[in-house]
């Protein structure tokens, strides 16, 4: 797409699309303003209107216009391409989509864009919507930011609205907002109902929730799957949080509509929602490119709870940080804030835990203590919710919690969180079908994911004598990328890990938002640690930097008598290269076997991970 590539710059002048959300003061040739990407008091962000380019002197930030938007933005590039397309009023042709695919998905649009306008006009002649929304404590201009609507009681309405503008009400069934009955009478989908419309990350609509006024079932009612509205990928509000995730390193993650517009209105921009269906795995991977963090904030009640632990451990296999906000009984996020008490909220998402602790306080909870019985079955869900916790320096704290509850705790604390950890680690490598491996993170002598011969058990790693230490496949992982994080603390291998790494390569959130901090200031690949730390401190939100430290520090304790080479570097490059392989393998082939015939976007995203597929097994960055 070169050729539409230099077409979309060319139509798109840097100092207008900047211009438009950073204030720009001439200055010579450039344009000069306050950088949007950390926090100054005097101007460094600069503009050149010759070169098309930026330029920050404070933070290093630099690039063209395509740059811009996709850190701004918080987008990839082809997103970044798509937006600056339609903002120069330009087709984007990509090549995996074709023509009839275009004007189909494009007439989809468009009749979308009508409904929302006619269910907006509806709602200006609707007292009792009005008064609905009004009564939930919606500012007029809340609920013109979300273009919230509503659906008259009637069967025809839309339809001929959308006749009278001339749209093709074959297309309007297919994007789900007409059935046609026996005889070829077209009836509106939603009626009698508050109308919320969906938009996709290029904030084109492309369905709608329509949430009743009364008790009538179903209380919600969303847009089947067509072909621009597939829920298992969509997230309510993204497009109006993206902002705030990326400059907020968090995604607050929440249940429904009403959570996700009253949370912005109060302040809380960096909210969304899944739509009206569980949180996916296809979610938390969307969550995991946007930010490091994120902080799970459903509904109190038991289904809410197992939902917040269901998204949690979703988001903790894209190793994004996760917490769970725990709401007093009988709340959810919109009546927290709805009364003008934003700061519960704020309290609540301060106080939040992690999905482990609210596990174990959830079995402790419920747990009949008073029985032999009931103490073993404790126990056993103990030990069962410890196994997921993936090293020993996590697992310590929670350990801490609960060894009281051994029944070897009458020998005293530490006999009882030796045997946890001991119980815990045996639970782990039963599910894991695991290999024997050691402590130690690379033998000398031959690659380390070389294949092993008969009889040789160490996979690569050398044994440690009278220890028996059963890793789970992922540890092989954890001790390679340990070692990364150890070589970036020293200058000269960090520059071998910053061409060769990609953040999206490393597994602990920590891991990922040190090196994307180094990747983003070339001027660090010559630092010693202590500025490389400093730096850090002084730059990142606390959590973020603090986050990346401690891995610092795990990896210098976990490597202080294992001295480090190119040679045993890069075989923990390709180890943790090759278990990204095995994850974009797995994902083609999910793709492949989940459809009959892919959609243009699935033939973009397979065409994508096939491309990552052969970086990954390459070897260049």
């Amino acid at each position: 797409m070169e050729a539409d590539k230099e077409e979309i710059r060319a139509r798109n002048d840097i100092v207008e699309v900047i211009g438009s959300v950073v204030q720009l003061q001439r200055r010579g040739r450039n344009w000069v303003g306050l950088c949007p990407f950390h926090q100054e008091k005097t101007p460094s962000f600069n503009v050149d209107p010759v070169t098309q380019t930026f330029k920050c002197f404070g933070c290093d930030a630099s690039g063209d216009v395509f740059t811009f938007v996709q850190r701004h933005e918080n987008m990839t590039f082809v997103e970044a391409a798509e937006y600056l397309a339609r903002r120069a009023g330009l087709e984007f042709r990509s090549k995996f989509t074709s023509p009839k695919e275009r004007s189909q998905r494009e007439a989809l649009y468009e009749a979308n864009a009508v409904a929302a306008t006619y269910f907006r006009r509806c709602l200006e002649h609707a007292p009792a919507a009005r008064e609905y929304l009004h009564g939930r404590r919606l500012l007029p201009e809340t609920i013109e930011r979300f273009q919230i609507g509503y659906a008259p009681d009637d069967w025809r309405g839309l339809a001929a609205y959308l006749t009278g503008r001339k749209i093709d009400l074959g297309i309007a069934v297919a994007a789900g907002l007409l059935y046609q009955r026996e005889g070829g009478r077209h009836v509106d989908a939603f009626r009698n109902r508050i109308m919320f419309p969906i938009h996709d990350e290029q904030m084109r609509i492309v369905g709608f929730g329509g949430r009743a006024m009364g008790d009538e079932p179903p209380k919600y009612l969303n847009t089947g799957e067509t072909p621009v509205f597939l829920k298992s990928r969509l997230l309510y509000a993204l497009p109006f949080a993206r902002r705030a995730i990326a400059d907020q390193g968090r995604t607050l993650l929440m249940e429904g509509y009403m959570d996700v517009i009253a949370a912005h209105q109060n302040g809380f921009e960096n909210a969304v929602a899944s739509l009206g269906t569980a949180f996916t795995a296809e979610h938390a991977r969307r969550l995991a490119r946007l930010a490091p963090a994120a902080v799970v904030v459903y509904d109190a009640d038991t289904a809410g709870i197992k939902a917040a632990l269901r998204a949690a451990t979703e988001l903790e296999q894209q190793s994004v940080a996760v917490r769970i906000v725990r709401l007093p009984a009988g709340e959810d996020p919109d009546s927290l804030v709805r009364d003008g008490h934003p700061e519960r909220l704020a309290r609540a998402i301060a106080d939040a835990v992690t999905r482990v602790e609210m596990e174990l306080d959830l079995a402790i909870a419920s747990a009949d203590t008073e029985t032999e019985h009931g103490r073993q079955a404790l126990l056993r869900k103990i030990i069962a919710i410890l196994a997921t916790v993936p090293t020993r320096v996590e697992r310590d704290a929670y350990i801490e919690k609960v060894w009281h509850l051994h029944p070897l705790s009458i020998h005293g604390p530490g006999v009882a969180k030796q045997q946890l950890h001991r119980d815990a680690e045996d639970a782990a490598h039963r599910r894991a079908r695991p290999t024997v491996a050691s402590r130690q993170p690379f033998q000398r002598g031959r690659p380390a994911d070389a294949a092993a011969g008969p009889g040789d058990t160490s996979d690569g790693l050398s044994e440690s004598a009278g220890t028996d230490l059963r890793p789970t496949p992922r540890s092989r992982v954890q001790a390679a990328e340990l070692l990364i994080v150890r070589a970036l603390a020293i200058p000269p291998h960090r520059s071998i890990v910053v061409r060769l790494v990609h953040p999206d390569d490393l597994l602990d959130p920590g891991d990922r938002a040190l090196l994307e901090f180094v990747l983003a200031r070339p001027d660090l690949v010559t630092a010693d640690e202590a500025e490389l730390v400093r730096r850090l401190r002084a730059e990142c939100l606390p959590e973020v930097a603090e986050s990346a430290v401690r891995r610092l520090q795990e990896s210098q304790i976990a490597l202080t008598n294992e001295p480090i080479d190119e040679a045993v570097l890069q075989d923990a490059i390709r180890i943790v290269r090759s278990r990204r392989a095995e994850t974009v393998s797995a994902e083609i082939s999910r793709l492949l076997r989940s459809k009959p015939e892919l959609t243009a976007d699935d033939r973009e995203r397979v065409q994508a991970l096939h491309a990552l597929l052969a970086r990954l097994k390459g070897s260049g960055s």
